[in-house]
């Protein structure tokens, strides 16, 4: 990933998926860690102090990375809370998907369709984060 570039929304919900095949970029990096550290708060509720501390590092760490490159906030809003949110996400979706009765239970639709709505707020959001390409002709 060059510097002013960050991960689409699809890079983003497979290192969600599969943290170990993350890779060594920052953002989907911190990615993986932020599903990984739902996963944890998930299973042990009595860790969630020093867990949800461990979130407000990494989600400060993505916004400096942006930030080195761009403005780190886009209309006030933090694109490190934003992919922290699309971890608890994701981790709530693929919980109920594999522990509802019904995959067509309505819960298990809400999930995903939350999921989704916070992936294409990321899309709108990191489109003001790449640099715009001069047009064929142009000066």
């Amino acid at each position: 990933m060059r510097d002013a570039e960050l991960p689409d929304r699809r890079e983003l919900l497979a290192a969600f998926a599969a943290p170990a095949e993350a890779g060594d970029e920052p953002v989907t990096r911190s990615a993986a860690m932020l599903a990984e550290l739902h996963r944890q708060r998930h299973r042990d509720p009595l860790a969630a102090a020093g867990i949800d501390c461990r979130r407000a590092e990494l989600v400060a760490a993505v916004d400096r990375w942006v930030g080195a490159a761009r403005p780190a906030r886009v209309r006030g809003i933090s694109l490190g809370a934003l992919l922290d949110r699309m971890a608890a996400a994701h981790v709530h979706a693929d919980h109920l998907l594999h522990h509802c009765d019904r995959v067509s239970d309505t819960r298990v639709h809400t999930a995903w369709y939350r999921l989704a709505t916070l992936a294409d707020e990321w899309s709108d959001l990191i489109a003001g984060y790449l640099p715009e390409r001069a047009s064929v002709g142009s000066r």
